[in-house]
Order: C-alpha cells, then structure tokens, then sequence
C-alpha cells in the first residue's frame, strides 16, 4: 500500500477527509463498528483461518443471500490456536457509503473500523492486566470491547437508544464464555475530545446508569479525532491488520487503477507523437530558416570580401604604379652595371608584369655566362645589395658569327610561369 494515503471517515451520513497525506483520489475508509460484522475467533492452529472466519460470520450475517469478504487480524498465537478477529462490511449496510464515495470521486483502497484506530490512540491510558470493559462513544454507535488482559475476547456494536444493559452483559458473557470467568475490573468510557463541555442533558444518561450499576471503576477517557485518523492511517500501512474492503469494491478499484494507468499511457503517447510532429515540422522550417540565414549572411560577407578585395587591388595597383624600384630605367641602371667587359646589349624588352627580354653579343661564352651568373644572383638575392629582383634567369643558346663574337639572348622572369 502507498505510503501516506488519505484517510477518509463516514459517520452519520457525512464524509471527512484527511489531507495530512495529499490529495489523492485513493482513500483508506474508516467507518462506525455498526457496520460490520465483527467476532472475536478462537481457531485450531491446524484449520484454515479464512475457512473458518467465514463460515461463522456467514452464520451470522443479516444478509445471507450476500456474499462476503472476510478479512482476519490475528491478535495473538500458540502452538494449538491462535486469536483473530474477524470482520467483514456487507455492500447492503454500505449502500450510502458507496453513493458518496461516488459522488466524491474517490477510490477505496482498504476498509477498516473507526473504533480499532481510537483503540490504538488510548492504548497507552489503559490499564493492561485484569478484564475491562471499553465503552466508546461515536455519533452513530456505540462501541463495545472486552479485553481480558491486553486481548479482546468480545467486540460488539450498540445502537444509539438501544437497551444497552443487554448489550453490555451479551458482551460480558461473550467474553467469559471466550477466556473463562474472571472479575470486571473496571469500566473504560472513552469519549472524543471537544471544545466545550459536555452539558448534563447531553449525556447519554441509560449508559451512566448501565455503567453504575456494574459496581466497578468507572474510568473516563477524552480521544482525539485526529489522533484516531492518524492511527487509522498507521493501521493502513501495517501487514495483517483488517480490510473488509467487499470484492465488487475491488473490482472498482482495480477498473479505476487500469483507467488512471491507460490515461496516463494515452498522456504519454499523445506527447511523444506531438514531440515528433513537432520535430518532423519544426526541424525542417527551422533548417530551411538557418539555412536562410547562413545564405545571407554568406551573401553579406562576400559583398564586403569583394569590396575589400577590389580595395586591396586598387591599392596594390597605385602602389605597383608608385614603386619605381622595379622601373624600366631602374631595371636598365641595375642590369648596364653589372654587364662583364666585351658584352653589347642589342635588344632590351622591359614587362612591368612579367619581366625583362634582352639580347645582344660577346666576345667569348664565358662573358656571357658570366652575365647570367649576375642576374642570377640578382634574383637569389645574392647580389651586394640584398634585393630579389627575378625569379628566374633563363640564357638561350649561343650563335658563333663570322666575326667570332657569340649572339645570346636572356629572359628574366620576375615570377615563374605556372
């Protein structure tokens, strides 16, 4: 059973309920001792429990063409028996229970009586020796228990106006007929706590006479209603103790539990398919928009590339333009410079893009050898001066004239051709 459960209780046609655990929709159910069947067993310890239970409260039911559901309590064990008590709500003393439950919209989870949790909650106000008679005190009945010792050996209902001396000594001699014969010790009335007092008038009046006339102790007892909720509460929790919730009640709880379940599975379901719709939708609008975004934002920046690369061109052409360095006459004053005795240029080709053509005639192959060596050395960067003015120096082949003098020609070419 889920921890924490609500507790609601049904006295004279009106339900209360307990929210100290949550607001759920399940509910333990603690109803007035007159409406169940309720006896105190003495059961070998070879017979079935069940069995046995309800077959002695089928004997004693007011609705025998019903079916009931028996449920046991086991109060104390030796090797030959145990003591149980055993209860059972018949759906006919029900019936409006039921019909407000309904209209509340609550699920009954377990079925116990309201009594057994006002027990609990004075236990420790009462005396455990000797043979006592507990007298509780509700707005629809009244509770009757014999404990002989700390064990019940009667447990009977009253009704309100009922001849309570015939009940009180029906109980009494349940009890002796249950435990043996024994001395009453003393009467326990427990009534519940309230904020004012209760009047003479409003005391039940048979009650303290039947009391009286027993010639014992009479020992008064305030219960809290709370208390006997939270103790109806604990009971809910523990293993083996009472639930006479009636089978056609389960019924309804295990539908109500399948409902809830498929809801929450429809919930789910109809989330994850809404998630995917979303996702199957949504990532494509989205893609398309990134993609969108990205295509512009491309566009902006090769807008600006171009701007600034047509910027850079124009600057690097004013600057091309401006740099005389690599000028045909700077070209021409670097080249006259460095030609070897015995060489005549016949020929010069200057390209501010490409480079320098020039052709001419020697005196020997070694002088005109020795002319590629320097411009050579011009583009290594090996020259005095340290500039790199070609990438490469090509010489053609020499041409011998009739004078003896050698033809050459040379291309120097500022880059390399791809």
């Amino acid at each position: 059973m889920a921890k924490c459960i609500q507790v609601a209780s049904f006295e004279n046609g009106e339900l209360k309920r307990d929210f100290s655990g949550g607001k759920s929709r399940e509910v333990t159910l603690a109803l007035p001792l007159s409406r169940f069947l309720v006896k105190v067993l003495r059961i070998p310890a070879a017979d079935d429990v069940n069995e046995v239970a309800a077959s002695r409260l089928s004997d004693i039911t007011p609705f025998p063409d019903e079916p009931l559901t028996v449920t046991v309590e086991k109060v104390c064990e030796d090797e030959t028996s145990q003591v149980v008590i055993a209860a059972a709500l018949p759906e006919s003393a029900a019936e409006d229970v039921a019909t407000c439950l309904d209209e509340e919209k609550l699920s009954v989870v377990s079925v116990d009586a309201l009594v057994f949790g006002e027990l609990r909650a004075i236990w420790g106000k009462i005396n455990s020796s000797g043979r006592k008679l507990l007298v509780f005190k509700s707005p629809e009945c009244l509770s009757l228990i014999v404990l002989n010792g700390d064990m019940p050996c009667a447990i009977h209902s009253a009704a309100l106006g009922s001849d309570i001396r015939r009940d009180i000594t029906l109980s009494l001699l349940e009890a002796e007929d249950f435990c043996g014969s024994a001395e009453l010790e003393e009467v326990v009335l427990v009534e519940r706590s309230i904020s004012s007092p209760v009047s003479e008038e409003e005391k039940i009046d048979p009650l303290n006479e039947a009391v009286s006339s027993l010639g014992v102790p009479v020992k008064r007892i305030e219960v809290d209603f709370d208390d006997a909720i939270r103790c109806i509460a604990e009971r809910s929790e523990e293993v083996g103790t009472l639930n006479a919730l009636p089978e056609s009640w389960r019924d309804v709880l295990k539908e109500t539990r399948f409902k809830a379940k498929l809801l929450r599975f429809i919930v789910i379901a109809c989330s994850i398919w809404l998630f995917v719709l979303t996702v199957l939708i949504g990532v494509p609008f989205v893609f398309d928009y990134l993609t969108g975004y990205q295509k512009n934002l491309c566009a902006r920046h090769s807008k600006a590339y171009r701007a600034v690369s047509d910027k850079r061109a124009k600057v690097k052409l004013v600057r091309k333009y401006s740099d005389h360095s690599l000028g045909a006459l700077e070209i021409m004053k670097a080249v006259s410079d460095r030609l070897p005795e015995g060489i005549v240029l016949s020929s010069w080709g200057f390209n501010r893009d490409e480079g320098l053509e020039i052709a001419g005639d020697s005196d020997s192959s070694s002088s005109a050898y020795q002319l590629k060596d320097v411009l050579s050395e011009m583009a290594t960067g090996d020259d005095e001066d340290g500039e790199r003015v070609f990438e490469s120096v090509r010489l053609g082949p020499l041409n011998k004239h009739k004078d003896g003098r050698q033809k050459f020609d040379l291309k120097c070419l500022f880059k390399e051709a791809e």
